[in-house]
């Protein structure tokens, strides 16, 4: 079924539980797979889990169980954490030299590998998936006491105003001077706005999708420099060969250019007062959910 709030739900609290069976159900299902493939599986798993709490963002209003879930889905996701930071790492790395000769900075790359713990055993993958599983099952085993309470335009206009109002908040702290920090709240808020652009494109296709085009584009390009955030602090921690500073200065030209192409992007998706969004996007609601 789509990740998107549909007709046949009879309810926002219908659509909520529909959607976390299937999030929570291809996670789990996911931390049983081959041990060949645990990179995807970690991936899968994470996605799920941000697209859950990107739900709960929405409804939040009139969940009064947002808290606690949010925090649990959030703690749960963070278990296989040390899984992915490797992986991450050594894309960074692989993207900064794209257009160079990777042989001078190969022992550079061995130390980074080694930094990152990437070399977990098999028992350790699969404790950590075990332990992941029941965290997830435990979630799904309360999800179906879930409930959401209030009118559902009212509770998707708050959720939906929130998500958009605190994206443009942050993207104008974003100018000169902005820290690493702010543009990593940045990201978090666009990324809120991305999910509940994909959960309510139902209703009004034809202006929602470009829109929640642009604004994954603008998600990518954010998640870009947060990757060469986390890079460069593991550069600074650890005890590397000569050519890391040389990948230092890469790894900060390349974010800056990440910094301004980002806020560009942004100026173009965040025009406008921040209630002009979701007023448009409640009269659309309202036309869709009378012809239900």
């Amino acid at each position: 079924m789509a990740y998107r709030i549909l007709k046949s739900d009879k309810s926002l609290t219908a659509a909520l539980h529909r959607i976390t069976d299937e999030q929570l159900g291809r996670a789990i299902a996911a931390t049983d797979r081959p041990p060949e493939e645990t990179d995807e599986a970690i991936h899968d798993i994470r996605k799920r889990c941000k697209k859950l709490r990107g739900l709960f963002r929405l409804v939040r209003s009139g969940f009064d169980d947002y808290a606690d879930e949010n925090r649990a889905v959030r703690d749960a996701a963070r278990l296989s954490s040390s899984l992915r930071d490797a992986g991450v790492l050594l894309k960074t790395f692989d993207a900064l030299l794209a257009e160079t000769d990777p042989a001078p900075y190969a022992a550079l790359r061995v130390a980074l590998g080694g930094e990152t713990g990437a070399e977990l055993s098999p028992d350790e993958v699969s404790e950590t998936l075990a332990a992941q599983r029941l965290a997830l099952k435990e979630i799904h085993a309360r999800s179906r006491d879930w409930k959401v309470r209030g009118g559902t335009g009212t509770v998707l206009y708050a959720g939906l105003s929130r998500s958009w109002s605190h994206a443009v908040r942050d993207m104008e702290a974003t100018g000169s001077g902005a820290t690493p920090e702010i543009f990593h709240d940045w990201r978090k808020r666009v990324k809120d706005h991305w999910y509940h652009s994909r959960l309510l494109q139902g209703f009004w296709p034809e202006g929602i999708r470009p829109h929640r085009k642009a604004v994954k584009e603008l998600s990518e390009l954010l998640g870009r420099y947060q990757d060469l955030t986390v890079f460069l602090e593991r550069l600074d921690q650890a005890d590397l060969p000569s050519e890391a500073e040389d990948m230092r200065r890469r790894a900060i030209a390349r974010r800056d250019t990440l910094a301004y192409e980002s806020r560009a992007l942004g100026a173009k998706i965040f025009q406008g007062a921040p209630e002009d969004l979701p007023d448009e996007w409640a009269r659309h609601w309202r036309k869709w959910a009378s012809s239900r």
